[in-house]
C-alpha cells in the first residue's frame, strides 16, 4: 500500500500544474492521520479511482500531452489533444507584456487570433495600438473608445522635443532613428547630428523647428561634403514625398492616452514607416518617463512585421542590433506589450523572436524557420504544424511543456467598413489630430487667436485696443470675421446690469479642429463660456461687496444668516443636487438666450414631486438682471 500511495503522490506534483488536485490530496492527508485498518483500505480504494479518472483525463506518460501551469489570464482559445478539446489557453498580463509572435501562412487566421487577443483586452480595460499595414484593422477604428489615423491625417515632428528631454539628447536620438531608417553610415549619422544641435542652438522661436527648417540650415550651413549630399538627398526626399512630417508640432497621443489607436501606414515607402513608427513609439516611451506606477500599459500590434523588424536589415547593420530593437525593449519595461506578426519567420529580426514569450506557429511555407525557435524535435513539430487546420496553431510558452495545439476563437472580422460610417467617425476623431504649423496662419491671425484664448473675458472693444499695435480697426473685423465664418471662434453678447451690451469672442470646440493647429488653445462651448465668464464676473462682485463666500466648480455658496447658493453652470443635474441641499435662496444665472420657462421645463421634465416642493427657493435671474 505505501508503495503504491507513493508513486500516486510523485505523479500528482505533474498533475498539480495544469487542474485541480485538492480533492485526491485532502483524501491522501486523512489516509496519513487515520489508524483504523478499514478506514485507510477505504481512503485508498478511494485515492486510486480518483487517481484513474485523472490519468484517463490527463494522460501525462505521453510526452506530448500538454502540461500547462494554471494561471489567471484572458481566455482566447482552446486546447486541443487527440482533436479533443481539453480545456482553455489564457493568456496574462505578463504573457502581453514579455511580447506575443504569431506566425502562419495567408489565410491560416492570424488576423482573426490578433482581433481576438484585442477584444479579451479591450474587455479588460487594455488600450491597443496598432500598425495596420493593409488596411486590415479599420473596422476596429468605429468603436467609441478607438481613433483611427490614416497616414494622410498623420502630423508629426521628429524634431520636436519631448518634454523634460534636453534637446541634445533627442538631437543624438533623432539622427540615430533617421540614419537606421534609412540606412545611413556613421560619417553621415555625425553630421546630421552636429547639424541638428547646431539648428537647436540658434532656433529663436516659440515652437519647435521641422524638417524643412533642418533641410534650410543644412543647405545654408552645413559644410558642403560627401556627408552634406547625403543628408540633403534624404531630407529633400522626405519632405517632398509626404505632409506626414510637415508641422511643427505634431498631434498629441498623450491627448489619446485613453484610446485605441489604430494608424494605417499602408501607402507609406518601408524606410518611412521605419522611420515612423520608431518616433511614434519613442513618443510613448518619453511621455512615460518619470512615471513611477509600472502597470500594464498598452498592447502594440506590428501586424506584417518584416516591414518594421526587417531581418536583412539585421543581417546589413554595419553597429549590430537596429535602434527598433532598442527602443521596443526600452518602452516594454514601462508596462508596454507587442504582438509581431507575419507569414515566415526568416523575414523578422531574430533579436524579436528571441525575445517573445509566447509563441503562436500556424501552417508555414518553410519549415526551416522551425529550427530558428522550436525547441526538441523539429521533426515532430513539423508534423504537427503540416497538419493543422485554420485558426489552429501551436503555443510555446515557458508555462507549456512542451508545446499544446491551440484553437483560437472565431471572431467577425469586418471584411469591409461602410465609407459613409468610416467616413462619420473619421470626422468626429479629428478633435484628437491637431496640430501646429507655423505657416497655417498669418503672424497677425496667430496673434488674434493668440489675444482671445489668453483673454477670454475681454470685451471685443479690449480685443482690439489689446492688438491695435500690430493691427487697425479694419484689419481687426477682417480678421474676426474670417474666423467666425469659419468657426473656429465664436460670439456672444451679454446684457449687464448697467444697460450695457458687451460682446465677447472665445475659441470654439465645436469647429472640428479647424484652431487645433495652434498648441495650447482652451477651446469652449457656448455653455462652458457662459460658466466661466459668469464666474469671472460674479467673483468680481463678491469681492467688491465684501462678501463672506466659498467657490465651487458650478457656483458659490454665500455665508450669512440666510444660505443662498448661486449656481453659474447650465446643468439641470447639478440644478437638482443644490436644490435637494435646501438653501435659502439659489439664484440661477443663465445667459440671455435661455428664458425662465424654458428652464422651468426642463426642470419639471427631470425632477419628481419631491423634488419639485423645493423650485420655491428658486430664482432665474438674467445676468442684465443680477444683483448680490
Amino acid at each position: 500500500m505505501e508503495e503504491q500511495l507513493q508513486g500516486i503522490i510523485k505523479k500528482l506534483s505533474l498533475f498539480r500544474e495544469f487542474t485541480d488536485t485538492s480533492k485526491i490530496e485532502g483524501l491522501i492527508s486523512r489516509l496519513s492521520k487515520t489508524k483504523d485498518p478499514e478506514m485507510q483500505v477505504f481512503l485508498l480504494s478511494n485515492i486510486m479511482n480518483e487517481f484513474k479518472d485523472l490519468e484517463a483525463a490527463f494522460p501525462v506518460s505521453d510526452p506530448l500531452f500538454p502540461i500547462i501551469k494554471r494561471k489567471e489570464g484572458m481566455e482566447i482559445g482552446s486546447i486541443l489533444y487527440q482533436e479533443q478539446k481539453i480545456g482553455r489557453l489564457s493568456l496574462s498580463l505578463e504573457d502581453l507584456n514579455r511580447n506575443i509572435l504569431i506566425v502562419g501562412s495567408t489565410g491560416h487566421g492570424k488576423t482573426s487570433l490578433i482581433y481576438s487577443i484585442l477584444k479579451k483586452a479591450s474587455e479588460n480595460g487594455i488600450n491597443y495600438l496598432i500598425f495596420d499595414m493593409k488596411k486590415d484593422y479599420r473596422a476596429l477604428g468605429l468603436g467609441k473608445d478607438s481613433v483611427y489615423i490614416d497616414a494622410n491625417d498623420l502630423r508629426i515632428n521628429p524634431l520636436e522635443v519631448p518634454a523634460n528631454t534636453k534637446e541634445k539628447e533627442w538631437a543624438v536620438h533623432f539622427a540615430d532613428i533617421f540614419s537606421d531608417s534609412f540606412s545611413l553610415l556613421i560619417g553621415s549619422r555625425d553630421y546630421l547630428l552636429e547639424n541638428t544641435i547646431n539648428l537647436f542652438s540658434s532656433w529663436d522661436k516659440n515652437y519647435p523647428p521641422r524638417l524643412a527648417d533642418l533641410l534650410l540650415y543644412i543647405t545654408l550651413n552645413g559644410k558642403r561634403n560627401d556627408y552634406f549630399k547625403v543628408i540633403e538627398g534624404r531630407l529633400k526626399s522626405l519632405v517632398s514625398s509626404t505632409s506626414m512630417f510637415d508641422c511643427n508640432l505634431g498631434i498629441s497621443f498623450e491627448r489619446m492616452k485613453d484610446k485605441n489607436i489604430i494608424i494605417g501606414i499602408e501607402n507609406v515607402g518601408i524606410a518611412e514607416q521605419y522611420f515612423l513608427v520608431s518616433f511614434i513609439l519613442s513618443s510613448f516611451y518619453y511621455s512615460n518617463l518619470g512615471i513611477s506606477s509600472r502597470k500594464f500599459n498598452r498592447l502594440v500590434v506590428i501586424d506584417d512585421a518584416h516591414s518594421i523588424l526587417d531581418a536583412n536589415k539585421e543581417r546589413d547593420y554595419a553597429k549590430g542590433i537596429p535602434l527598433i530593437h532598442s527602443i521596443i525593449a526600452k518602452i516594454r519595461e514601462m508596462g508596454f506589450g507587442f504582438i509581431f506578426s507575419d507569414q515566415q519567420l526568416s523575414s523578422i529580426l531574430s533579436s524579436a523572436i528571441q525575445n517573445t514569450n509566447t509563441k503562436f506557429i500556424g501552417r508555414v511555407n518553410l519549415y526551416s524557420d522551425l529550427y530558428r525557435i522550436l525547441p526538441g524535435n523539429a521533426n515532430v513539430v513539423s508534423d504537427f504544424i503540416s497538419k493543422l487546420n485554420k485558426s489552429e496553431f501551436l503555443v510555446f510558452n515557458e508555462s507549456i511543456r512542451p508545446f499544446c495545439l491551440f484553437e483560437a476563437d472565431r471572431v467577425n472580422i469586418a471584411k469591409s467598413v461602410d465609407p459613409s460610417m468610416f467616413a462619420v467617425k473619421t470626422a468626429m476623431d479629428r478633435q484628437f489630430l491637431n496640430f501646429f504649423k507655423a505657416d497655417s496662419f498669418s503672424a497677425k491671425e496667430e496673434s488674434f487667436l493668440a489675444e482671445i484664448n489668453s483673454n477670454y473675458f475681454l470685451n471685443l472693444t479690449l480685443h482690439m485696443q489689446n492688438l491695435s499695435e500690430i493691427m487697425d480697426k479694419e484689419e481687426f473685423n477682417s480678421i474676426k470675421n474670417m474666423f467666425l465664418k469659419n468657426k473656429v471662434i465664436s460670439q456672444v453678447s451679454l446684457d449687464f446690469p448697467s444697460g450695457k451690451t458687451s460682446k465677447f469672442l472665445f475659441i470654439n470646440k465645436d469647429s472640428n479642429g479647424k484652431a487645433g493647429r495652434i498648441r495650447d488653445l482652451n477651446p469652449l462651448t457656448e455653455e462652458e463660456f457662459f460658466r466661466n465668464l459668469f464666474k469671472y464676473l460674479v467673483v468680481n462682485q463678491l469681492k467688491i461687496s465684501k462678501s463672506n463666500f466659498e467657490e465651487y466648480e458650478d457656483g458659490f455658496l454665500i455665508k450669512g444668516l440666510l444660505k443662498k447658493y448661486i449656481l453659474v453652470d447650465y446643468n439641470i443635474a447639478s440644478l437638482k443636487r443644490i436644490l435637494e441641499t435646501k438653501f435659502d435662496s439659489v439664484i440661477f444665472l443663465v445667459n440671455d438666450n435661455l428664458s425662465e420657462q424654458d428652464v422651468l421645463a426642463e426642470l419639471i421634465k427631470e425632477s419628481d414631486q419631491k423634488q419639485l416642493l423645493n423650485m420655491k427657493a428658486l430664482k432665474i435671474v438674467h445676468y442684465k438682471d443680477f444683483k448680490i
